[in-house]
């Protein structure tokens, strides 16, 4: 059965002021000590090294950028005037230029601010953390209307919008009353630009050559090009803004993992030892395609009026081709199963193992069966969003808006898993001795796996089957509406704002699963043109083909029809309506200045999910089972700004905040069955019932600005929660109303069922300090030098696993660092920059695609950046750039928290750019 998810992206048309890029760089060395340096040093010069500079003008009904600085100062300068004028706690990153945001991802350059860090995913950065929390807490918007979402769930991947096509990001700490769609974390506001803010035709063309995987032994290759164009027309009534960029990319990197690090044992001499069940050792080849299309039209006839046309489009298509060894040393089911096509011992230790505080350290294990294995994973996502906004300003001091939008999503993937192994003349596989050293390492195999005369395609582990294939696919669609109107007031309120938002969210999800069987039993030949190559940065060899040319050709497809595959898909929709009310604060108290604002909302969702309900007795029979409910919220929240002389001030929020149920725990595919021995209920489904995590917080910021030059800042906040969401396992469930087809009977409906429920208690809380400073106000001879840093430390005592579980929160880290070190002057320009997070729960694409959490270690990835700009000449307004991503080629690990054991290591290497800007 299938069900396609449709979603809808919100996108709301919000521009920053004269948004221009906000750059970066980072370096490689231990960041705590130079952070908290930098901090200091800042600090110290506040008082005096600063030559205070004019607040900025106010933007006029037709706003025209204006530009004095250029480049890395420019986007600096935006970003702390985007800061510095919010009346929320924020963080902001501002476009150096048109198309020239500081990173090559929008993730990357995200991750850089203040108490946000983000998990990178094949060596780009793509799901951010906020104040330690994984992106199912916070939301993210395009031009202030809510995003969907091409993963399974509500979080989004960065990587879906090409850095080339926004003009900048504003990240809300605090909400307002007027934000729609706020998160528990935060919000995440991508802004695109507004061409009447420009006082010219602006058009800028980006080139960029890519060679990946430099410190490797693979190399890859790759092209970025964009291409934007701003004009006005119509005595500026009507501006244009429009963009397109492709970025194309081909990697491979190579992959080591370990999997059931000791948790399995065996007999040697008497003595249950421990050891580590599975190897792997694969290359993985990604080839990724990503193109986008951006299209602003504006238009304002007059003060009164002004209208806005957002469209935005995203397609990315990524085709993964993993080539390896996976051994499987302590296969117990082999033994007497009776195939005829493997051996029938099971694998066994040979004499001479050494073994060492009950682990095994050294030895042979015979009998052993390695897989050659072919993964093809190819990805399809498509994103469009589209906006229209109008404004009519009339009668004394009234506005009204009317914000209309609709955005889809869609993910198309594949998996295929094709198995080979070592055969005998009989075409059956053979079993073989593989040496193990250091407990976790292979030493050697007795047959080579990389020679196609030897390795066929088969069924090496007995699994009776020849490979597996899964399709999933996604639809995720948002539609949305809003009609607010505003008041200016004169008094303590300066304006007052109110209206309803309405929107209608439907996700679905399919998965459908097949079993791969051979044409030509035991073995079939390998495609032609096959090869070999070293895998796993190992000395051993794999076999290497294309998997499309065995695939599905050499295959009969047999469809797999079981209860866990089908409670993969399901549908969640989601209606919700918004009225919220703002005032907004601009008065005195005890002679200091005040503003901010303060407001509610009130939140109206109703929830339904529709998904299979299956008896394990009979999992080919399948009903649909459907579940839902509403709930109200009140949301206050107030954000004030004390201006305390000196450009300094004081910042102080509090706020109920909410965050709703991942879309996977809201799925109503249920499975149970009356137990054949005890002749009881059990069972275990999603949970269309939640509630969703809600917390009151508070927030509090003291920050000192030297005009948009420099600033200094210190936070911190706390949440506590009133509700969170956990597995829970309920020994006292009614199992009322749930097909039985066993023909089993039991004399009570009562029984254990296991799903995501409510807790309530628990808190987080953080710190976080921030400089950004040029050091020209030091000395006069290091103008043109500057640095940014910022390091956070949050905690957590929420048990999100249950009360048992004591895995931490998925995405906390608990300390973030990032510093920034810039040089910009004569048209020259050069940053260092680095990024560093402590370990973390991470989520990863695990056994059939689902979601699954393991441990990361936390890395420092440092990025440098160098340019020249062409001052004059016929070159004039072209740029030269020199970029080299993960300089310190930082690993992706991940490990076992019982034993520290690292259990996975990828290792991408640097990436290296060449390109050139140029601006007619």
């Amino acid at each position: 059965m299938r069900f396609l998810i449709k979603l809808r992206g919100q996108m709301k048309v919000f521009a920053t002021k004269q948004s221009r890029g906000f750059a970066r760089a980072r370096l490689a060395f231990q960041l705590s000590p130079v952070a908290a340096g930098c901090a200091v040093f800042v600090s110290a010069f506040a008082g005096h090294a600063f030559a205070q500079t004019a607040p900025a003008a106010q933007v006029a009904d037709v706003p025209v950028a204006t530009v004095v600085v250029s480049g890395i100062r420019r986007g600096i300068e935006a970003a702390i005037s985007v800061k510095k004028n919010a009346t929320s706690i924020v963080e902001a990153i501002s476009a150096e230029d048109i198309g020239k945001l500081p990173d090559s991802s929008i993730a990357e350059s995200i991750a850089r601010l203040p108490g946000l860090t983000a998990q990178s995913v094949g060596g780009r950065a793509v799901n951010v953390s906020i104040r330690g929390m994984s992106g199912d807490f916070s939301t993210s918007l395009l031009n202030g209307r809510e995003q969907v979402s091409t993963s399974d769930n509500r979080s989004v991947e960065f990587d879906q919008y090409p850095s080339e096509l926004l003009g900048g990001v504003v990240v809300y700490k605090t909400p307002d009353a007027t934000l729609i769609g706020q998160g528990l974390s935060g919000t995440v506001d991508l802004q695109t630009v507004r061409p009447l803010a420009f006082g010219q035709r602006v058009l800028v063309v980006n080139a960029r050559a890519e060679r990946d995987g430099h410190g490797t032994e693979f190399k890859g290759a790759g092209k970025r090009f964009s291409a934007s164009y701003i004009d006005q027309f119509a005595d500026r009534t009507i501006g244009i803004a429009l963009g397109a960029t492709r970025f194309s990319s081909d990697l491979t990197t190579a992959t080591a993992e370990n999997y059931d690090v000791y948790t399995g044992s065996t007999m040697i001499n008497g003595q249950d030892v421990k050891v580590v069940n599975g190897f792997k050792l694969f290359n993985k080849t990604s080839k990724k395609t990503r193109d986008g299309l951006m299209g602003v039209l504006e238009y304002r006839p007059s003060k009164e009026f002004h209208s806005q046309l957002d469209l935005f489009y995203s397609k990315f298509d990524d085709e993964v081709v993993s080539r390896g060894l996976e051994l499987q040393v302590n296969d117990s089911w082999k033994s007497g199963n009776g195939d005829p096509f493997v051996a029938s011992q099971a694998p066994a230790l040979a004499p001479g193992a050494v073994v060492a505080n009950g682990r095994l350290v050294s030895g042979t294990w015979l009998n052993v069966n390695p897989l050659s294995r072919h993964i093809y994973d190819p990805t399809k996502t498509e994103l469009s969003s589209v906006g229209w906004n109008n404004e009519l300003r009339f009668g004394d001091q009234w506005t009204a808006v009317l914000d209309l939008s609709t955005s889809s999503a869609t993910r198309k993937q594949s998996i295929s898993e094709l198995e080979a192994g070592v055969v005998g003349a009989n075409g059956r596989p053979l079993s073989e001795a593989v040496g193990i050293v250091n407990g976790n390492t292979i030493s050697s195999l007795q047959y080579n796996h990389g020679d196609p005369a030897l390795v066929k395609l088969t069924d090496p582990e007995s699994w009776g089957q020849n490979g597996y294939t899964k399709s999933i696919s996604v639809k995720d669609t948002i539609k949305a509406g809003r009609m607010s109107f505003q008041k200016g007031l004169d008094g303590m309120f300066s304006k007052v704002t109110f209206g309803l938002n309405f929107s209608e969210r439907v996700k679905d999800r399919n998965a459908e699963e097949a079993k791969l069987i051979l044409k030509t039993p035991p073995s079939g030949a390998l495609p032609a043109g096959a090869g070999s190559v070293l895998v796993g940065n190992s000395k051993f060899g794999s076999v290497s083909f294309d998997p499309a040319a065995a695939f599905p050709a050499s295959y009969n497809l047999i469809q797999n029809i079981n209860g866990d595959i089908l409670l993969k898909g399901w549908n969640v929709t989601e209606k919700v309506s918004t009225a919220f009310v703002k005032g907004d604060l601009d008065t005195k108290v005890a002679g200091f200045d005040l503003r901010g604002n303060i407001g509610v909302q009130m939140v109206r969702t109703d929830q339904q999910s529709t998904a299979p309900s299956v008896d394990d007795t009979r999992q080919d029979i399948v009903s649909l089972h459907t579940m839902g409910k509403s709930y109200t919220d009140f949301l206050p929240s107030a954000n004030l700004v004390f201006d305390i002389g000196s450009d300094q001030m004081v910042r102080f929020g509090v706020a109920k905040v909410l965050a709703r149920a991942r879309m996977d725990q809201m799925s109503a595919a249920r499975r149970s069955e009356i137990d054949a021995t005890t002749r009881t209920w059990k069972g275990s489904g999603g949970n269309p019932l939640l509630d969703p995590f809600r917390a009151k917080a508070i927030d509090v910021s003291y920050e000192k600005y030297f005009g948009t030059k420099a600033y200094v800042s210190a936070a911190a906040f706390y949440k506590k929660l009133d509700s969170y969401i956990f597995e829970f396992n309920d020994n006292a469930y009614s199992f009322t109303g749930f097909p039985n087809l066993s023909n089993r009977t039991t004399a009570t409906p009562i029984g254990k069922f296991t799903q995501p429920r409510n807790g309530a208690g628990g808190s987080i809380k953080g710190i976080e300090l921030a400089a950004s400073m040029p050091f020209s106000v030091i000395a006069p001879m290091l103008d043109g030098f500057g640095a940014q840093a910022n390091m956070s430390h949050n905690d957590s005592k929420i048990n999100p696993f249950g009360d048992t579980d004591v895995r931490p929160l998925p995405g906390l880290s608990k300390q973030v660092k990032s510093l920034t070190l810039y040089y910009e002057k004569f048209g020259f320009s050069a940053r260092v920059a680095a990024r560093q997070r402590s370990d973390y729960l991470g989520e990863v694409q695990g056994f059939g695609a689902a979601r699954e959490y393991q441990f990361v270690k936390g890395n420092t990835v440092a990025d440098l950046q160098l340019g020249y700009e062409f001052q004059s000449g016929m070159a004039k307004g072209a740029t030269i750039l020199l970029q080299v991503l993960n300089a310190n080629k930082a690993l992706e690990q991940q490990y076992q928290a019982s034993t520290g054991t690292i259990t996975k290591t990828d290792d991408y290497g640097r990436t290296i750019l060449f390109g050139m800007n140029y601006k007619f």
